[in-house]
């Protein structure tokens, strides 16, 4: 596998998997922000992310990290890649 294609695919899927923690922060964030505000009782704030979503985020960032690695490790007997003759 190329390696730019393997960077893009671990970075990509790094996002991916870290989507759902960062979002979780940021909605508490919110929450806490909300309800430091004098008066504030209680908050509803749409938009938190659903479990479908969170797993859906997971999963696919880890289906593009896992194949960029191992094509990337190859197989120690196989040669480099020539250049093709023109």
């Amino acid at each position: 596998m190329k390696s730019s294609v393997a960077i893009t695919l671990i970075v990509v899927g790094a996002l991916l998997v870290m989507l759902p923690p960062v979002s979780d922060y940021l909605y508490t964030a919110k929450v806490a922000e909300a309800l430091s505000r004098p008066g504030v009782t209680s908050v509803d704030l749409d938009g938190k992310m659903g479990d479908l979503y969170r797993i859906g985020c997971i999963l696919l960032g880890a289906f593009m990290i896992v194949p960029a690695i191992m094509g990337s490790i190859g197989s120690p007997d196989r040669k480099p890649d020539a250049a093709a003759p023109a």
